[in-house]
């Protein structure tokens, strides 16, 4: 049987204009003292790519691979979840670092408690004149009882109400991923809030109550850019299709908890309706980019240029 540290983890880091940050990001995934790791950079149709910044990085486990457009995260993210043999993925955004027991942390918990996603606490951070200034620490706290204080407190416990109940950075088995209709339901926003509630509804999650995780806080980002932003128009049109996404789920999870339904029909059907939003083009380049991710992480290819 294969020791936990010999278990293959495959790190995602989607890139869009985040230059000054990216190579903090891959050199703390390529420094986790969990050393089975393979980083995956995708260069999110960024006409200014982040491959100067890395260029001097000889380390066989780093992949670069580019988008020809922009897609958003998720879809970069989706891509990797699809393409990866590996049986678990670490979420890591290009403007965020983490601890170098990161990877190794969140497999122990996630193992040990048998659970499909892992996560820790996270201090957010903001950059000023004078560097980076620690904003607060989310996720410290977990409290089982649905409450209506304390925000950016772990809730496990599952209700008819659509809230942010555990951020997606964090550790899951790719599998129980997959099950739920992968990383990308057609949105380029909010998704992950929709993501780990769907994680909680079909399988169990592991909370670290304590910091791996560290969060850079940036204006032009897709949750605080004017456009996109939690405030913005487009941001609450988004927010009410999720919401309607994650109440047809729950119908679905209270039937499911009655024993109205084994759990695989459980989990097909809610990738079906996790999924709904996506068109059949989008579902047809997906497996297109998927494959050609495949090949490039084929290891007899790896020394191939993917463009």
């Amino acid at each position: 049987m294969r020791h936990l540290s010999e278990t293959p983890i495959t790190a995602c880091i989607p890139y869009y204009r985040c230059r000054t940050h990216v190579r903090r990001a891959v050199d703390c995934m390529l420094t986790q003292t969990h050393r089975n790791i393979t980083v995956i950079v995708i260069n999110d149709g960024d006409p200014d790519p982040p491959w100067p910044m890395l260029a001097d990085i000889k380390d066989p486990r780093l992949v670069r691979f580019d988008l020809p457009i922009n897609r958003g995260p998720y879809f970069a993210t989706a891509l990797v979840a699809g393409a990866t043999t590996a049986p678990y993925l670490l979420i890591q955004d290009a403007d965020d670092w983490s601890a170098p027991t990161r990877a190794s942390v969140l497999l122990n918990y996630l193992e040990r408690d048998r659970s499909d996603f892992a996560f820790s606490a996270q201090p957010q951070y903001v950059l000023t004149n004078a560097g980076s200034r620690i904003l607060g620490v989310r996720w410290l706290a977990s409290r089982p009882k649905q409450t209506s204080e304390a925000q950016f407190t772990y809730r496990p416990g599952l209700n008819g109400v659509y809230r942010y109940r555990a951020p997606h950075h964090g550790l899951f088995r790719t599998d129980s991923l997959r099950r739920i209709g992968g990383y990308y339901g057609g949105f380029r926003i909010s998704y992950d809030t929709l993501l780990t509630n769907l994680i909680m509804m079909t399988g169990r999650v592991s909370h670290v109550a304590h910091p791996l995780y560290y969060r850079q806080m940036r204006g032009s980002s897709l949750t605080h850019a004017d456009t996109t932003g939690f405030r913005s128009q487009y941001a609450k049109e988004i927010q009410a299709r999720l919401s309607g996404i994650y109440r047809s789920c729950f119908d679905c999870y209270r039937r499911f908890s009655k024993g109205e339904m084994d759990s695989r029909s459980f989990c097909e059907l809610i990738a079906r309706t996790a999924t709904r939003h996506l068109t059949n083009a989008e579902r047809r380049i997906m497996a297109a980019e998927t494959l050609r991710l495949k090949r490039c992480l084929d290891p007899t290819r790896r020394a191939e240029t993917v463009p």
